[in-house]
């Protein structure tokens, strides 16, 4: 077994697309809307209608895709995506620059939860880490490795 995509549920496709665009350098690799009795079925919800938006690097198209799911049908309601919340969950983006990143998002508006803060501990010791917010606050971290060690 392996990864194949990572995937978050969104209120608008298309301006969570180009977040990941503008903001993180991604393309567009699929998606559209899903009106099929498998989605429906997969999802089990029998009048299912989904918009999807498949997302990855340049020259990475087969593999760190990212799933944007918007439901046309039926609607749901914002989750808190609070980080401390059971089932939660985030997406890492590596940098090699974190403090470049951190500095061009935030002139762009992102909202982040500190500066980068160095790792003292564990086996990421001597990397940089720092949590924002995406569209609907779909939790983001930026995370540069140590110099010294492999993560």
């Amino acid at each position: 077994m392996r990864f194949h995509h990572t995937s978050f549920t969104v209120s608008d496709v298309a301006a969570t697309e180009r977040f990941f665009v503008v903001h993180f350098g991604m393309v567009r690799i699929g998606g559209g809307r899903y009106d099929f009795d498998y989605i429906r079925r997969t999802i089990e919800y029998p009048d299912g209608v989904l918009l999807i938006s498949v997302l990855a690097f340049p020259g990475r198209e087969s593999g760190d895709r990212l799933e944007l799911i918007a439901y046309e049908q039926p609607r749901g309601e914002a989750v808190d995506t609070a980080t401390n919340r059971p089932g939660a969950a985030h997406l890492c983006f590596e940098t090699d620059d974190i403090h470049a990143d951190y500095a061009r998002l935030k002139a762009a508006g992102v909202r982040f939860k500190s500066a980068p803060n160095e790792v003292g501990f564990g086996i990421n010791r001597g990397a940089w880490s720092v949590y924002c917010n995406g569209p609907d606050s779909v939790a983001l971290e930026l995370f540069q490795p140590s110099r010294t060690s492999q993560t």
